[in-house]
């Protein structure tokens, strides 16, 4: 199947893209997930309905939103030059007499 030029199907493409974009670990357990499918396993989808495919666009809305806000709201490292420690104005405040 990976070296037919014929016969390319959907779950082939998906492999493909998931072969150049995932790590070992990632793509075995694809793998074992697409194969437990195919052998039965519903992993508690009792019937072929939309709910798969809501439940998918679900959890890919939440984690792409998540990983956009990361970025977007990157919080950069504070230089150690740039770090106000309030003992030393304790110090002066305490030299006033209040």
């Amino acid at each position: 199947m990976a070296k037919k030029k014929d016969g390319i199907t959907d779950l082939t493409k998906v492999l493909v893209n998931a072969a150049e974009k995932f790590t070992d670990a990632e793509y075995s357990k694809l793998t074992q997930v697409i194969f437990a499918l195919l052998h039965g396993v519903n992993y508690g989808y009792d019937t072929m309905d939309q709910r798969f495919l809501n439940d998918a666009q679900d959890l890919k809305f939440i984690h792409k939103s998540d990983k956009n806000l990361k970025k977007q709201f990157k919080i950069k490292k504070i230089q150690k030059d740039n770090v106000i420690y309030l003992k030393n104005f304790i110090k002066e405040t305490s030299k006033d007499g209040a």
